[in-house]
């Protein structure tokens, strides 16, 4: 079968039919069938042929046969998240004639799919993989589970986290031995609020990580255990600070840049959520700086948000500056389609305004927050939830207040 591809593949390359291939060595008929993998057919009838093309089948079958090794390595590059090996493997499948007909074409297609969602071209990702998902049904096993974990990556990147836990609870691990879709289901699970879930997933992550040598993605994952403790018990966040500031060391002696950002990030983050926001604009403040030197569009608009509204809350700031951030803020989402930013940045703009304070809390019970429960990020829902419980209380809306506070004390089944 391999052997008729290949010889198929250098006779349409070589600009010939199969009668002037086959003319004096065998039939039109025997080349048809030999293309086909239908016919056996002797050496001496192979020889003849390619020598007729020009061609040294050993080294050609060792191309073909070398595909699905290369990919998995391809996959092992991008999971370790090894930049320099991930371009060069990707050359040398650019390089490789076999690549669009072999039975390993939709293999690569969906890592080319999750190389492009890597780069931030989401588009282009979300089109290869429409192409493989209409051949679900050529595709084998492991590659079904690949594409499901690759549109779980897509819309981990939208922050839809109901859409990405859909695809990834399809994934059977005994037939998908790419565990670091446990980090993306404790990923999901911590967005969704689920911290039981994404502990336990994470641990399972960290497991896997660790078997396999994946420092990168340990540190990852470590920090998605983190932020499961945190607490606002006093002390016990002290502590938890303490543990960021360990991972953020240990970034820094691997010159892990953009890991020390994240878990500045997640600090920040942490800091806002319990009424720091003196510290929370420091940390938000020294993202904004890194973002200058190192970009990273998803990271910055995240700190324009904490660090603006971090100020607001302090009520001491130049509102010149804030405008800055904020014009440069509404730009990145315009740019990149962000619905979530471009919400979040309208309602900031009302409080930074002095617009009317009753247009900011509309927004946000009518629009805002039932546009990130259809995302299912339970992370900012909680945040801007506790702010209009606060609202609604202050305004003398009980019932509402009553009924926003008790959707946090109902019981939790896991």
């Amino acid at each position: 079968m391999k052997e008729g591809l290949i010889i198929k593949y250098y006779r349409e390359r070589a600009g010939l039919t199969q009668t002037q291939l086959g003319e004096g060595i065998c039939s039109v008929t025997h080349i048809s069938k030999i293309e086909r993998g239908h016919s056996q057919y002797s050496s001496e009838v192979t020889n003849l042929i390619c020598k007729r093309l020009n061609i040294d089948l050993i080294k050609e079958l060792q191309k073909f046969n070398m595909l699905e090794t290369k990919l998995h390595e391809w996959l092992e590059a991008m999971v370790k998240q090894q930049k320099e090996d991930i371009e060069l493997i990707k050359e040398e499948l650019a390089q490789n004639p076999y690549l669009h007909f072999s039975e390993t074409k939709y293999f690569h297609s969906i890592l080319l799919a999750r190389y492009h969602l890597m780069q931030g071209e989401q588009e282009k990702g979300k089109s290869l993989l429409d192409s493989c998902q209409k051949a679900w049904v050529t595709l084998d096993r492991f590659e079904r589970n690949l594409l499901e974990h690759t549109w779980s990556i897509y819309f981990l990147n939208l922050h839809n986290c109901k859409e990405a836990i859909a695809h990834l609870k399809n994934i059977n691990p005994k037939e998908y031995n790419n565990h670091e879709y446990y980090f993306h289901l404790a990923t999901s699970s911590h967005l969704m609020n689920d911290r039981v879930k994404a502990y336990h997933y994470g641990t399972l992550a960290l497991s896997y990580f660790r078997e396999t040598n994946n420092f990168k993605r340990i540190l990852d994952t470590e920090t998605v255990l983190l932020i499961q403790m945190g607490t606002y018990d006093l002390c016990q966040f002290e502590e938890t600070v303490k543990q960021y500031h360990t991972l953020i060391k240990s970034c820094r002696a691997h010159k892990e840049e953009a890991r020390e950002m994240n878990l500045w990030h997640n600090l920040a983050v942490e800091y806002f959520a319990k009424g720091f926001y003196s510290e929370a604009s420091e940390v938000y403040k020294k993202l904004l700086e890194q973002s200058e030197v190192n970009p990273n569009p998803p990271l910055k608009l995240s700190a324009i948000r904490g660090y603006v509204h971090s100020c607001l809350n302090l009520d001491h700031y130049k509102k010149q500056n804030l405008r800055f951030l904020l014009d440069d803020g509404h730009r990145l989402a315009e740019q990149f389609q962000n619905k979530t930013y471009q919400y979040v940045f309208y309602m900031l703009d009302i409080l930074l305004e002095d617009k009317d304070i009753n247009d900011y809390y509309l927004f946000l019970e009518n629009t805002f927050l039932p546009h990130l429960h259809e995302l299912g990020n339970s992370t900012l829902i909680s945040l801007y939830e506790k702010e209009l419980f606060h609202y609604y209380r202050t305004s003398s809306q009980h019932e509402k207040a009553s009924a926003l506070a008790a959707k946090y004390f109902e019981p939790h089944v896991h």
